[in-house]
């Protein structure tokens, strides 16, 4: 770790603050709790929008990620959640007297004294790590579990009013609610809101299920694709912890008999999270679902996708095009969204303008035109398309292909020299020139502009931590189509805290990708049947998403149950 006078003239060469600037700003750290950057903030040293992080090569800083999961509850009790929020810090060990921090806020090398005199403790010693990696260290750290949530629930149960002590440092909520409607909700019920979604945050979940049921009220989390009871609050909370979630999501507390949507925007240890929340009257009372959008999960590179090497090369060529049509298909869910974004940000360079039209923006990239589809003030797919037309972009993203107007100007884009991305609802590939025919798109149309689709499923991905090598058994191995001289080592699911004790950590995509040829175009434009087209396109060497799958599973990614879950073997 580079040394603090080091460190201190270093800043002074690069020119970033005087001696005189460094000083003020250490005393005024010492009279306060305030961070070091937020010092220099109000003292106007530090731009709002500049990042101390980029001064790490300069400083001959190298960030080392890491990974903290299970800390001792007395190392995290030395570090206060707020401070630690504040601050940018999280305990990592103890060396004799001295506490360990991470960081990814290098000018804390400027006030160890000062932390260390904050936090009790005799020395401090700082390590540089990534933003990523202290985010999820802090919900790591500072998460609440299932443990916490009980005392919690027992306190409000017997209608406890007073004020916890327990706060919630990982979660702000940004919400336009007045004061009394505030004071109307019992702080506990507050808390329990905010613990369920920090507790869905920690899991990974990507929706959280609230529903009232017949004798019980239970909050489900859907995770890696799969719902998992999490806790049953007692019956006499499920009206005030529905109206704390309709409060946060902007919704009409009076309004119990029609479905209702809203958006809670919150930022959770430095990660912005968008939850989409939509409520339903049910027998029981209202439902509600919240779809948590976490927008750093979309930013993925193209190898995080779940491309085998082969398949890569064919989607890479297929975003080469100048114009045409492609598609990626699948049911809700099956990750087309962010397949598309990824592959959008990968194409998005100063030079090139791209326009999406989608309903709703899920998630904002910058440097790309959005407009989001708008029903009711008639903002449809179609009218906004006819707009990018005079726009002249160079690549376009419709949402969603679900009609003929729609269908139509954008084959006829795409036939103009627009390079047109879009989403179809279709069982597979090649299902999908026959379901745009089915729209009243014309064949030939339809044959000239399609340049490839991809179709894909979702799998959960076996966790790396824990799983457990094995061979494969003789049913295995007819199953897996395992060559007699073949030798292949299949995984098994354990079970670890890094997955929940599932087996499972993650998903990952099986895929199938249909690039149209000549031949095939000519079956287009004689509306030949999907089958036919299929078989054919096998022959030219197209690998069905069954097959994909079975190849991961042999690779060890994941297993056999997963794939024939997600997909029919063909």
């Amino acid at each position: 770790m580079i040394a603090r006078k080091q460190f201190l003239k270093l800043l002074e060469n690069i020119g970033f603050l005087n001696k005189a600037q460094i000083d003020r700003a250490i005393k005024e750290h010492s009279m306060g709790s305030r961070s070091i950057r937020s010092v220099l903030l109000d003292l106007k040293y530090l731009g709002g929008e500049e990042s101390s992080a980029a001064l790490m090569p300069q400083l001959g800083l190298v960030p080392t990620p890491i990974n903290i999961t299970n800390l001792p509850a007395s190392l995290v009790e030395k570090v206060p959640s707020n401070f630690a929020r504040e601050h940018r810090v999280v305990p990592l060990r103890m060396d004799g007297t001295t506490l360990i921090l991470a960081t990814d806020e290098p000018l804390n090398i400027l006030v160890e004294e000062n932390l260390a005199d904050n936090l009790n403790v005799k020395d401090v010693r700082l390590e540089i790590t990534t933003t990523e990696s202290l985010n999820n260290s802090l919900l790591n750290a500072y998460s609440l579990t299932n443990e916490d949530l009980r005392p919690l629930l027992e306190k409000v149960d017997k209608g406890y009013t007073g004020e916890l002590d327990m706060d919630n440092p990982a979660l702000t909520v940004k919400s336009g609610v007045d004061g009394e409607t505030e004071e109307a909700l019992q702080a506990p019920v507050i808390r329990l809101a905010n613990a369920v979604i920090v507790d869905a945050l920690r899991r990974r979940a990507s929706d959280i299920h609230v529903e009232p049921m017949e004798d019980r009220f239970r909050i489900r989390y859907r995770i890696d694709g799969v719902l998992h009871e999490n806790i049953n609050p007692p019956r006499n909370l499920q009206n005030p912890l529905l109206a704390r979630f309709k409060i946060m999501a902007g919704m009409d507390l009076a309004e119990k008999r029609l479905p209702q949507d809203g958006r809670i925007m919150i930022n959770a240890a430095g990660r912005p999270i968008d939850l989409r929340v939509s409520s339903l009257p049910g027998i029981y009372g209202e439902s509600l679902v919240m779809r948590i959008l976490d927008k750093t999960s979309m930013l993925l590179s193209m190898d995080q996708l779940g491309f085998l090497e082969d398949d890569q090369q064919k989607w890479a060529e297929l975003l080469k095009y100048s114009g045409g049509i492609v598609l990626v298909t699948g049911p809700t869910g099956s990750g087309k969204t962010t397949t598309l974004y990824t592959s959008l940000s990968a194409l998005n360079t100063t030079d090139v303008k791209i326009m999406t039209v989608e309903e709703p923006v899920e998630y904002q990239i910058e440097g790309i035109n959005q407009t989001p589809v708008r029903t009711d003030i008639g903002l449809t797919f179609g009218r906004i398309l006819r707009s990018f037309l005079r726009q002249a972009p160079d690549i376009i993203l419709v949402g969603e292909i679900r009609d003929f107007e729609t269908a139509d100007i954008a084959l006829r884009a795409a036939l103009t020299g627009h390079l047109v991305f879009s989403t179809l609802h279709t069982n597979d590939a090649t299902g999908s020139p026959t379901r745009l025919v089915d729209l009243g798109a014309a064949p030939f149309l339809v044959a000239s502009s399609l340049q490839g689709v991809l179709a894909q499923r979702l799998v959960r991905t076996l966790c790396k931590h824990c799983k457990i090598p094995d061979q494969p058994t003789d049913e295995e191995r007819i199953l897996l189509n395992i060559k007699e001289n073949e030798e292949v080592t299949l995984c098994r699911p354990g079970g670890c805290d890094q997955c929940n004790n599932t087996g499972f950590r993650g998903r990952m995509g099986i895929m199938e990708i249909f690039t149209m040829d000549d031949t095939l175009r000519q079956m287009v434009l004689h509306k030949e049947t999907s089958s036919d087209i299929r078989r054919v396109a096998r022959e030219h060497g197209m690998r069905t998403m069954g097959e994909d799958g079975l190849l991961k599973v042999k690779r060890g990614l994941t297993t056999y149950e997963e794939v024939i879950n997600a997909t029919v073997l063909d």
